[in-house]
């Protein structure tokens, strides 16, 4: 059968088809199962030849092959789960030739299938709505061509016999696709792509333990970035947490089908991920069971690789999870949406059955009006994600209206013109709003999807009231408006374009700017000069004929050489005065310049008003069309940003992350896999709006403002660690999965003490300990009471002897003799940390004790007594007498007995802030040697790390929790200039700049970065320093690859990227912090007597 497609501009959403191509469109659904539209257009665009006609079999075998919609990467299956409203493609949003723009559709919610039909409805609208309605498509008709829809018949049914008999459907497969790729490369341990983030859990469980105040993370069990993105989103809704937390599975005989059993499963194990999220106490929790579940619903699928990560992957999985859920809630609807209306019912045992919770909350209502070929039609439509377009659209209003306004297109039948458009006007909003923007399109000619990277912006809060059907009549009237307004402004602009953009050339300029050079020019006055000196004396060409005459084809070769020299043509004369230093009349009398200048005055005056007249218009129609909704008549349906999803990447691959806002504390978090913290609106925006790293938004999720001040639609926090919200069973579940992380880490810190104190005893009596217990050697995570303890063995040492050989001591019962000596060392300590300002930074005691630290940092009393024991407790020293020995005993067994879990928890802190300044300290030393070795590229890493972490602890604890800010200030930023001038030399001298370049991008780049928020001027005057030596360069002759990178790397220099980081340094060991204060006094030492200390001091 052979169709011809008339080659007609598409609007999207606004365009109805002709009852031929819906009759068309259907047969293909019927053939070949599939319902998304989308695919068979491209499917049909594909098959059309230069006439745009197509043959039915040839897009029935393309639908049905198992490599449709992406031949060169073998990545998608035919349907795409996306939002129903129909295409448009407008002038606004014409992609470049030889692409087709791939747009969302809205897919209807199981329970609400059917169309809702109003108005007239004649022969080209029921077949319009065929699809809606789910009619029989009559294939007996005598018109249809049987012998082609015979043949394709056949071949689906050849095909679809390949799928397991027919008996997995091709939305399995859409899903099959994206999670085994997922699962299969998190097992298989396949090569990772850009963006990808793989992650092991750390050993230590103390790496794994939440934060105070701070959301827990979703760990990124191989690609799945895009779940965490998604479920977070989800999770931080609170009606939609309720939902799912309170979730009521049946009986397993009322469980039905496999796909019902298959969601109830999932919504199984979704609670339980739901449950760690409030009540875990680690810091990220592991998602891997719930992605399980949906890979064993269709492991038996045949296309099990090929999927990639683009956006459709992750549009699709948003889509397919609230179906299933919504599908899941069918067999539970009896559950309550909200906590309020729990407690309605449980007050009211009348309460009729409710409608499904998932469909009240995400999915609301359009009216589609218009008219199809002359004929009218309404039709009421359910959606769930709203697709918006991104092509040739400043912002999400200008997408929105683009989508619902009406649109107009004739079509031309014979020698008749009929119209069709339609125009869209929600009828309910849902109390979570979410728009899909649309940022990708296929590339025919490369046969590969690509990503629109282009801006759209979107605001904090959007009103719908303008797109509103209770409104239509009003906003009619005000588009109206609109309409007029931009049509004057077009005007304006178009008169105002003249002025500023004036002349006949390639070139233009303001009119007003051309009449001030005529001015400058008619005032100027002539200087003459001559242009040689008056003492040369200048020798006349000689005639022409005294020339030996040589063409160019005749070379000379100079005697004695081998070098073939071509003759210069002689120079022409040339006049030597009379020429001015810049232009200027030459001969104006003074009346001529009179009426000159009057004359340009006078122009220049009028140009000035015209255009000041004009920019005045245009700022009030400008302001008129913006304040055309402010009004409080068209502010009645406010919806607050809640969640921004963002892609970072191309089309086949990239990370996926979430901004989602909390309300109670005004601020945005960032929820990237196991890391959540806090980020401002311009970071956000930044990376949201697209154009910036190709990063952009391509899901943004709203929710009803109105509601959200009536109840608690989305969390009061985002942080919810009270276990008594949840029900008893998750509750249960989970202080069980706590109760087992506790005794991990419980093992673990044993573990650790029994290793770290046998290494540190034979470390301090330089010989093999003798012991009951297993030592082994611990070099990389390390038991740090232990540790800490061996840096103070001479000072517990002697302050033991001290005590028990001048009192008298009863070796039955040690512990009054204990607390003396904890008493008199701490004492000792109080009055070292007392004198450490004067010594630093030539002498630091906090090295030599690690009380000295916590008591200048002000830890709590408690603390430093339990840390004493400590010390002696784990002291190698006292193994040598008696008495010693029962008194370290003593200190063990308090220790090992101490019950109370806060205090515990503060000692690990303070712990593991001591081990942070030791590692900063180490990382000082190594960055000066780098330095003083004039090794500043191996230098540069260590600074950065070390500002950046110093930083942070001077922030937390005062002046004295870490190193002098000065001094890490001022060797960052000599070592910055210094590496400059090292790489700009290289840069100058060598061909191939790659290497250096990404030496500097690696380890300057990182450097300007917060630089450039720093209150110091001599850094904002080191970082003039750098930009002007590459500046430098683009004024010389240099090659034009070189020019290339030289520009994208400046680019770079002056806009540093937010999330640059510091190449990494290795990882500290125990033996690097061995005798760490004798490391730190001989660098010191260096950089006093050189004068380097006293000038970093004295630093502003």
């Amino acid at each position: 059968m052979t169709v011809e497609q008339p080659a007609l501009h598409q609007r999207c959403h606004t365009q109805p088809r002709s009852a031929e191509e819906n009759y068309v469109y259907a047969q293909i659904k019927e053939i070949t199962g599939i319902d998304d539209e989308r695919v068979i257009r491209r499917a049909i665009t594909a098959c059309q030849d230069r006439d745009g006609k197509y043959e039915i079999e040839n897009v029935v075998t393309m639908l049905l092959a198992d490599d449709f919609v992406n031949p060169a990467l073998k990545k998608k299956s035919g349907t795409t789960a996306v939002p129903s409203i129909v295409v448009q493609e407008d002038a606004a949003s014409e992609v470049k030739a030889g692409t087709t723009t791939v747009d969302a559709r809205a897919r209807l919610p199981p329970s609400e299938r059917e169309t809702t039909t109003q108005g007239t409805q004649e022969a080209g609208t029921q077949g319009a709505t065929a699809r809606k309605s789910g009619n029989v498509i009559d294939l007996t008709n005598e018109n249809a061509p049987t012998s082609d829809l015979h043949k394709a018949i056949v071949a689906s049914l050849q095909d679809t016999q390949g799928i397991l008999g027919g008996q997995v459907s091709r939305e399995e497969q859409d899903i099959s696709r994206v999670l085994e790729q997922s699962l299969a490369e998190s097992k298989a341990g396949t090569k990772r792509k850009r963006g990808d983030i793989w992650f092991v859990d750390p050993l230590n469980p103390h790496e794994r333990k939440r934060q105070e105040d701070c959301p827990v993370g979703l760990k990124n069990v191989g690609n799945t970035c895009w779940f965490s993105a998604v479920i977070q989103s989800l999770f931080h809704i609170r009606r939609f947490r309720h939902l799912v937390l309170n979730f009521r599975s049946p009986n397993e005989s009322d469980q039905g089908n496999g796909a019902e059993s298959r969601n109830l499963r999932f919504m199984t194990e979704l609670r339980y991920l739901f449950g760690l999220m409030i009540g875990s106490h680690k810091k990220y929790v592991d998602p891997s069971k719930a992605v399980e579940i949906l890979k064993e619903a269709f492991s038996s699928s045949p296309s099990s690789s090929g999927v990639g990560e683009s956006q459709q992957d992750v549009s699709e999985f948003q889509h397919k999870l609230l179906e299933w859920l919504e599908d899941a809630f069918k067999a539970d609807t009896s559950c309550p949406s909200s906590p309020e209306q729990q407690e309605s019912a449980e007050g009211d045992s009348n309460t009729k059955k409710m409608k499904n919770p998932m469909v009240e909350l995400f999915y609301g209502q359009y009216r589609a009006e218009g008219t199809n070929e002359g004929k009218g039609f309404s039709n009421d439509e359910t959606f769930g994600q709203f697709p918006l377009q991104v092509n040739g659209f400043r912002d999400v209003h200008e997408s929105l209206e683009a989508a619902t306004a009406p649109g107009v297109i004739e079509t031309i039948s014979g020698n008749t013109t009929q119209t069709s458009g339609q125009e869209l006007w929600f009828t309910r909003l849902p109390p979570v709003l979410t728009f899909e923007l649309s940022r990708f399109q296929f590339n025919q000619q490369l046969g590969r999807p690509e990503k629109i990277h282009n801006k759209i912006e979107f605001p904090q809060v959007i009103y719908m009231d303008r797109y509103m059907c209770c409104n239509k009549i009003e906003t009619r009237h005000r588009r109206e408006q609109v309409k007029k307004l931009r049509e004057e402004l077009s005007i304006l602009n178009t008169r105002l374009n003249k002025f500023n953009h004036y002349g006949s050339g390639s070139k233009k300029v303001p009119l007003q700017d051309v009449l001030s050079y005529a001015l400058e020019f008619a005032q100027s006055k002539p200087d003459h000069f001559s242009s040689l000196p008056q003492d040369v004396e200048m020798e006349s060409p000689k005639p022409q004929s005294d020339i030996t005459m040589v063409t160019e084809s005749s070379p000379v070769k100079s005697p004695g050489t081998d070098v073939t020299m071509t003759p210069a043509t002689p120079p022409r004369p040339h006049r030597t005065s009379g020429v001015t230093s810049s232009p200027a009349p030459r001969h104006i009398t003074d009346g001529e310049l009179q009426v000159l200048q009057d004359c340009l005055h006078r122009w220049r005056t009028e140009v000035e008003q015209d255009v000041r007249e004009l920019q005045d218009n245009i700022n009030i129609l400008e302001d008129n069309v913006n304040r055309m909704y402010s009004d409080e008549a068209m502010q009645r349906y406010p919806y607050q940003l809640h969640a921004v999803l963002v892609h970072e990447g191309q089309a086949a691959s990239g990370h996926y992350w979430a901004y989602i806002y909390n309300t109670a504390k005004d601020r945005w978090l960032k929820f990237n896999d196991i890391t959540v913290s806090e980020a401002s609106w311009d970071e956000l925006a930044k990376e949201s709006v697209g154009g910036y790293h190709n990063a952009s938004a391509y899901c943004l999720m709203y929710v009803d403002k109105s509601q959200l001040q009536q109840t608690d639609l989305v969390d009061i926090d985002l942080v919810g660690k009270d276990l008594d919200s949840l029900p008893k069973d998750l509750k249960e579940s989970v202080i069980l999965d706590n109760k087992k992380f506790e005794e991990e880490i419980l093992d673990w810190d044993n573990d650790q003490a029994r290793k770290a104190a046998g290494e540190s005893a034979a470390a301090a009596e330089h010989k093999p300990v003798a012991s009951t217990s297993t030592v082994a050697t611990q070099t990389a995570t390390v038991f740090h009471p232990a540790v800490h303890a061996s840096l103070s063995v001479t000072d517990t040492a002697e302050a033991v002897a001290s005590v028990v050989d001048k009192d008298v001591f009863n070796i039955k019962n040690p512990e009054p003799a204990l607390y003396s000596v904890i008493e008199s060392e701490l004492k000792r300590v109080k009055q070292v940390a007392s004198s450490l300002q004067t010594k630093l930074p030539i002498e630091d005691a906090r090295l030599q004790h690690p009380l000295v630290y916590l008591t200048v940092c002000k830890a709590e009393e408690r603390v430093c007594h339990r840390i004493m024991c400590e010390q002696v407790a784990y002291c190698g020293l006292l193994d040598t007498e008696e008495r010693y020995k029962a008194l370290k005993n003593t200190a063990l067994r308090i220790v090992n007995n101490y019950n109370d879990k806060h205090d515990r928890e503060r000692c690990q802190h303070w712990h593991d802030r001591y081990d942070k300044f030791r590692k900063l300290v180490y990382w000082f030393i190594q960055g000066v040697r780098y330095y003083n070795e004039e090794n500043y590229e191996k230098a540069m890493p260590y600074f950065l790390h070390l500002y950046d972490h110093n930083r942070k602890l001077l922030s937390e604890f005062g002046r004295d929790g870490g190193l002098s800010k000065k001094l890490v200030m001022y060797y960052r930023r000599h070592c910055m200039l210094k590496l400059n001038t090292v790489m700009a030399a290289r840069f100058q001298e060598q061909d191939d700049v790659t290497d250096t370049l990404q030496a500097m991008n690696t380890h300057m780049l990182p450097c300007l970065q917060p630089m450039t928020h720093s209150s110091s001027q001599e850094d904002t005057s080191a970082m003039e320093v750098v930009r002007e030596k590459w500046c430098a360069f683009l004024g010389q002759e240099i090659s034009a690859r070189k020019i290339e990178k030289l520009q994208d790397f400046m680019s770079k220099l002056f806009d540093p990227p937010n999330e640059t980081r510091p190449p990494a340094l290795p990882t500290v060991q125990m033996q690097d912090l061995k005798d760490l204060y004798r490391q730190y006094l001989n660098v010191i030492d260096i950089a006093v007597n050189s004068g380097l200390v006293e000038k970093a001091l004295d630093s502003q």
